[in-house]
């Protein structure tokens, strides 16, 4: 008990650190001669987790030991519901093609198809904002030697790439 009330009191004078600085990384690449965008997402477990509790799912676990088809489905909508491309005022949907457990962070690969080359771009990145309103989402896109990137807060999460950015002359 003595232990306990100690624990709490360290805590409350706040020399035993918090988790307080949310973060997530979204790196696009454009691989023009395959007309797609490699989309690989990185965010901490816990937070992913506490998030997909929230939206409903009150039991599920982001659990490498536990099956991956239910966790997987959960994963797919939310990045669907929350990550969107435009191009050219159209909507264009990705492909959930998997993920991985990396130490404390959960890793998506995604993939985006484009019919033709892309000339314009815009991005809008919602990663848990219903949760952790102080969330940061950093976003960076690479096209050929180019690179360019964004940082996404609850109040600023849309961007629209520079049309040049898919200029090739360079």
């Amino acid at each position: 008990m003595t232990k306990l009330l100690f624990a709490f009191f360290l805590l409350f004078l706040g020399i035993i650190p918090t988790h307080n600085f949310y973060v997530s990384t979204t790196s696009i690449r454009y691989v023009p001669e395959e007309k797609v965008l490699q989309i690989t997402i990185q965010v901490f477990l816990d937070d992913f987790e506490a998030v997909l509790q929230q939206s409903g799912n009150k039991n599920i676990k982001l659990n490498p030991a536990d099956s991956q088809d239910e966790i997987d489905q959960e994963v797919a909508d939310y990045f669907q519901k929350k990550l969107l491309f435009k191009a050219l005022g159209e909507t264009i949907n990705f492909d959930f093609l998997g993920k991985v457990y990396k130490n404390d962070l959960l890793v998506a690969y995604l993939e985006l198809k484009v019919d033709s080359p892309l000339t314009q771009l815009h991005i809008k990145n919602n990663f848990f904002y219903e949760y952790l309103p102080d969330q940061k989402n950093i976003i960076h896109l690479k096209v050929a030697s180019k690179r360019k990137s964004f940082l996404a807060i609850s109040n600023k999460s849309e961007f629209e790439v520079p049309d040049d950015f898919f200029d090739f002359k360079d």
